[in-house]
Order: structure tokens, then C-alpha cells, then sequence
């Protein structure tokens, strides 16, 4: 049986780190929904925390929200206004702690996933969450599109594992200020698993903190389909999904990953 033709349409948003409280943020979560409307997207995604800022101490607590906080309510609305669905990143609140998550809202208001970050990197992170202990992936208009925050996607056996899974869009909600991570280590991640890659990232300094900017959006072959530069950017492309399964046939890593030696240690042989 063939499979039909699938395809989706997906932005992601570069937010200048900058922006100022809550109601800044929102306004500009609104324009950019408006404008990835305007563009025929059907997903938008934007950074990691990007409720409140990501380098902001100890309001990542006081600002911290439930997963159907008052952003979410105001973020529904908005989904629903649109017809598109939205992702974005966010600090937590619930019993037992705050976490860096990252919640998906559908067209219709509902959300249907909340994401909470499994690999927290030294720096602020572990001071101020917990550390989530499971992965996601949403099926959404024939799109298994996974979720994940900054971090995870840059270990291999993260995407991979969601490759595995079924994923053949990885979503990654982000606040980082290395050029080599959207610069090399995304499109790596894409190619080597036959999956798209759609990464939204900050820009600009806050609270002498650097971001790199450079989202993009990659296909299953590593190429660029969209990339932002170093400024508050919408980008958005059209992925034909059915590359994934494609790049999957051409370039069988996922079939033959079980072929790498898996011994404990590799032997040596020492030269004296």
C-alpha cells in the first residue's frame, strides 16, 4: 500500500532574549502566531522558557506557572483564534517542584503534551528544577513529531531513541549560545537518523547572557530548509514527511545501528 502524501507546515520563532515580563512576551507570542498564520504554518514553536526568560535567577520560581497557567489560557486562545497549533517553553510549577518544560497546545485549544526536560546541563539548571524522566512524541496531522528542550538533542542517543520510536519531526525548544550546536550538531542529528529538526533558539544578551540565534529547520538529509540569523527572526518551511522514511531507506543507520561492536570496552593493543 502506498502511503499518501503528508506534509506540514512549521514555524519556529527566534525571541530576542530581551523582551521584557510577562505581557511583552505574550504580545509578541501573538504577533508571531499571527504572522506564522499568515504564512500557512501549522506548528509554531518557540525557546525554552520562553515565559519568562531563561537566565533570570530566582524568578524562575516566583513566575513559574502550572501547565494550564494563566500564559497557557491566554496561548489557547490564541491557538484556537489561528487554527495552527503552538509550542513553547516554560518553568513549571506543580507539588513536587519546578520544572523546564515545554507544553503543546493544538488548534483546539487543548493541550495534549507537556514535556518535561530529562537532562539538565551544569550551570543555573540544576539549582532550579527537576529533572523530568520521560520523552515525547505528539501525532498531529499525520506528523509524529517529537518533543524535546536544548540539552537532549545534543546527546545522540536521545534522537535516536525517538527515531526509533517513530519520530520523523524532532522539535527542540532551546536557549543556547554555542554556534555549534545549531550549526553542526542539529543538522548531525537530522542525518544521521532521518528526521527533521526544527530548532528554536534566543537571541541577543540578557543579563549578560549570549545567545547564538542561528534556528533552523532541517531535513532528514541534514540540509538547511530554513535558518535564521543573529536577530528576532520568524522562519518557516514545508516538510514533506515522507522524506524521513526515505532518507531512513537511503541511509539505513537506524537499521544497522545494531551492527556496532557493543562490547563494554573496545580491545587494545599496546605498542611498547
Amino acid at each position: 500500500m502506498v502511503e499518501q502524501d503528508r506534509f506540514l507546515t512549521l514555524a519556529v520563532c527566534q525571541a530576542d532574549a530581551g523582551l521584557n515580563g510577562s505581557q511583552e512576551r505574550l504580545d509578541w507570542l501573538a504577533s508571531q502566531v499571527r504572522a506564522a498564520q499568515a504564512e500557512g504554518a501549522d506548528l509554531v514553536i518557540f525557546p525554552e522558557l520562553f515565559v519568562t526568560g531563561y537566565n533570570i535567577g530566582d524568578n524562575l520560581h516566583r513566575f513559574a506557572e502550572a501547565v494550564d497557567g494563566a500564559f497557557a489560557e491566554r496561548a489557547k486562545a490564541l491557538a484556537i483564534e489561528c487554527k495552527m497549533a503552538i509550542i513553547f517553553g516554560y518553568p513549571e510549577r506543580t507539588c513536587e517542584g519546578v520544572y523546564n518544560s515545554a507544553v503543546f497546545i493544538c488548534e483546539d485549544g487543548k493541550i495534549y503534551a507537556n514535556h518535561r526536560k530529562t537532562a539538565l546541563p551544569d550551570g543555573i539548571e540544576p539549582d532550579w528544577f527537576e529533572t523530568g524522566d520521560d520523552l515525547t512524541i505528539v501525532h498531529f496531522r499525520g506528523a509524529r513529531i517529537a518533543m524535546t528542550i536544548c540539552y537532549e538533542c545534543e546527546f545522540p542517543e536521545t534522537v535516536r531513541y525517538l527515531a526509533m520510536a517513530g519520530a520523523d519531526v524532532v522539535t527542540v525548544c532551546t536557549a543556547c549560545g554555542w554556534d555549534q550546536v545549531p550549526n553542526l550538531v542539529v543538522p548531525s542529528r537530522a542525518f544521521e537518523n532521518g528526521v527533521f529538526m526544527a530548532y528554536a533558539n534566543f537571541c541577543g544578551v540578557e543579563n549578560g547572557h549570549s545567545f547564538a540565534g542561528l534556528s533552523c529547520i532541517v531535513d532528514p538529509y541534514g540540509n538547511d530548509l530554513a535558518r535564521a540569523s543573529k536577530d528576532a527572526s520568524l522562519i518557516v518551511a514545508k516538510l514533506d514527511l515522507s522524506l524521513s522514511a526515505e532518507a531512513q531507506t537511503r541511509l539505513p543507520y537506524l537499521r544497522d545501528h545494531q551492527k556496532v561492536p557493543t562490547q563494554e570496552r573496545p580491545t587494545e593493543v599496546v605498542i611498547s
